[in-house]
């Protein structure tokens, strides 16, 4: 049923187990784009000008999974490197699996039986202080998600109005035990939701360990859509950002997670833990930085159980640096970073102190579940996901019109869904204008990394 197209040049045990350790270590020494694009050093080179910035896509000849569209661009100087990373990848559960596989196609073959579940992954990765977080993730986070779903295979692949069992045992368990699901409201997508917040959990410690070995740092924020089962599943760790396009309607499917998002989850620890905040800091918000002449005076703030505003007198603590400041997108965590979620970071500390940011960082995804059977999808709805490069500079509505007005136009264009992606990002980044960046209307465009998915759904929902 499956021909392979690729495999990894490494030998790989036979029944291997799920560990953070079981594949052999790569090395990440050479910068790369994503592999579908099929760039060699020297094209890396070209297509990496930050004067022209030009859009890179698939080559025509190269098909991504369900007809996928992908385009990206390079920053305008933010970095040396573009620093997003890309995969889309089919994927194939089974129970052994004596071959890592890195690429399979899905066909018909007579000697191969069905066993097994088919899925889809598409994956994201914006990187910050260098690439190598979002080349290791964009590598590693695939397997560490395939290892997690083989784990409940039997359980996710069976009877979907079943409870899973309290235990993998092999038997189904007493009434009593299955009534425990029931009661817990435990199902077949709790499963899955819980098996990827376990898989970005394991391929954050992975790149813990890589980074430490290797005296490298940095981070990315992490977006993830799985098609599995009739459902998508939109894990999102970080600032991008996915939407659905569906006839007129756009539905968000991820949350941004910031300075500003996780505000009172941040505070709260900064509570639990005063010492991760050291003499630095100090865990109220405040308009603006409280002055000594302030002491004694009442004074604007927040603490982490307020979501509106009160008074406090302040005092001489208040004088410390608020562990969340600034305005806006400039709003840092300890006056470092502004995203608070994804991969990476472990070594970051606070500018000329010995106080670590991880702390206060999270890995662990807000994860969405969209049902495709309860909806109809027709040639023109889209999923739309990309970096913050382009959300920073177009709204989802603006996206949205966009898709709908492009696709009708291109309705018999075979490339249209990668051409939508190549407007998409044009059109954030704009035209180079008296050495500044700008839009059509005359605003600022995006100058950092750009890439875009369009993942048609009419596809994706026929073949589940």
């Amino acid at each position: 049923m499956f021909k392979r197209l690729k495999r990894r040049t490494a030998p790989v045990a036979r029944n291997r187990q799920p560990s953070t350790t079981s594949r052999p270590e790569p090395i990440y020494n050479m910068y790369c784009r994503p592999h579908f694009l099929h760039q060699n050093p020297a094209e890396m080179s070209q297509n990496g000008d930050q004067r022209d910035r030009p859009i890179l896509l698939p080559p025509r000849n190269k098909k991504l999974p369900w007809n996928t569209g992908y385009a990206e661009v390079i920053n305008a100087g933010k970095s040396i490197l573009n620093e997003d990373q890309a995969t889309c990848r089919p994927m194939f559960l089974r129970k052994a699996m004596d071959i890592e596989e890195e690429w399979v196609l899905l066909c018909p073959d007579e000697d191969t039986p069905a066993q097994g579940l088919a899925a889809t992954y598409w994956g994201l990765f914006d990187g910050h202080n260098g690439p190598l977080a979002a080349i290791l993730a964009s590598e590693q986070l695939h397997h560490c998600i395939r290892e997690q779903l083989e784990e409940i295979l039997d359980v996710i692949s069976g009877p979907c109005n079943v409870p899973p069992p309290l235990r993998l045992a092999g038997d189904k368990g007493t009434q009593t035990e299955i009534s425990y699901g029931v009661e817990k409201n435990v199902c077949i997508e709790n499963l899955v939701k819980g098996a990827l917040e376990t898989a970005f959990k394991n391929c954050d410690e992975q790149i813990e360990h890589y980074q430490a070995s290797h005296n490298q740092t940095g981070g990315c924020t992490v977006l993830v859509v799985l098609r599995l089962q009739g459902k998508l599943y939109v894990a999102n760790a970080g600032d991008s950002r996915a939407i659905m396009v569906h006839k007129t309607d756009v539905l968000p499917l991820s949350n941004e997670f910031t300075a500003v998002t996780e505000r009172q989850r941040i505070q709260y620890l900064a509570f639990l833990k005063p010492e991760l905040l050291g003499d630095v800091f100090s865990r109220h918000e405040v308009p603006r930085r409280v002055k000594r002449s302030d002491i004694g005076e009442k004074v604007l703030y927040r603490d982490y159980f307020m979501s509106g505003w009160g008074y406090k007198t302040a005092q001489e603590d208040d004088l410390k640096y608020p562990v969340v400041h600034g305005d806006g997108r400039q709003t840092r965590i300890m006056g470092t970073i502004a995203v608070t979620r994804g991969f990476g970071d472990h070594g970051l500390k606070v500018y000329d102190t010995d106080l670590h940011v991880k702390p206060f960082l999270s890995c662990i995804p807000e994860v969405t579940i969209f049902d495709l059977g309860q909806h109809e999808f027709g040639q023109n709805d889209v999923l739309v996901m990309a970096t913050d490069g382009l959300w920073d500079v177009m709204s989802n509505k603006e996206v949205a019109d966009i898709s709908q007005r492009f696709l009708e136009d291109e309705k018999h264009n075979p490339r249209r869904y990668t051409m939508l992606a190549q407007c998409l990002v044009n059109k954030a980044k704009g035209t180079l204008q008296d050495n500044e960046w700008k839009l059509e209307d005359g605003n600022y465009a995006s100058f950092d990394d750009i890439s875009v998915f369009v993942i048609p759904l009419l596809n994706v929902a026929d073949m589940v």
